[in-house]
Formats: structure tokens, sequence, C-alpha cells
């Protein structure tokens, strides 16, 4: 299993006072690899959590958090999925096209429901990890 990091996870974690951040410290506290993500559930953390970018910094440069460039090489699929969900958010986007470039991927997100509807590789249920 490889385990993919989601915005919702990493807020959970990082935030205590988030609705998640019991289920997160589990996740983590679980888990005995490097989470996968990139640039823009990164951001997107930083944004949702503000203040919690020098902890997601220490955690890419301790290798909890692995990032995985998508950009520019993935430009052309990222696009077309978005069009396919015209809703999708960018870093959703991102997330289903990691569960699509990485071996046995699972999906830690507090997003079931529109996880539950996007699908990789156009028609494949993508695994994921819910509260």
């Amino acid at each position: 299993m490889n385990p993919i990091a989601d915005t919702g996870l990493l807020v959970g974690f990082l935030d205590v006072s988030d609705q998640y951040h019991e289920w997160a410290a589990g996740c983590f506290g679980e888990l005995r690899t490097a989470l996968t993500t990139c640039e823009a559930v990164i951001a997107e953390t930083e944004y949702l959590a503000p203040g919690s970018g020098p902890l997601l910094m220490e955690m890419v440069r301790r290798g909890t958090l692995r990032i995985f460039p998508l950009l520019p090489a993935d430009a052309e699929i990222i696009g077309t999925m978005m069009k396919r969900y015209p809703k999708m958010q960018f870093a959703d986007a991102c997330v289903v096209r990691l569960s699509e470039t990485v071996a046995d991927a699972v999906v830690y997100t507090t997003d079931k429901r529109d996880f539950s509807v996007f699908r990789r590789h156009r028609n494949q249920a993508i695994k994921t990890v819910t509260p």
C-alpha cells in the first residue's frame, strides 16, 4: 500500500481544533511509511490551516511527506479530468492523478463524497481511507 495524503488529512493533523484531528493523528500514528502528496495539496493545506507552512516544510524535509511533481508533464491529463468533473478542484484532480501514477495507491481523505464519485483511469474506483 502506498498512502496518498489529501488536504483533509493534513489539515486535520496540523489543526488541533479541526473536527478530524483525532482521526488524522491516528492515521499518522498507524502509518509506518511516507505519504505521497503534491504541491497543490501543500498549498491548499496551508491556506486552510494558516501558519502550517513551516510544519509542512519540516514534514517534507524529514521525509514524512514525499512530494510527487505533476506539472507540467501531467497538465493535459489533469485538465481533461477537470473537464470531466466540472466541480473538481485542482488539488483533488492532482490527488486523483497521483492515485493513477502511484502503484497500489490508497488516498487518505476527509472528502468521502467526492472521492466516491471520482474515478482513476476513467472507470476505476479510488481506494480511500476516510473518517
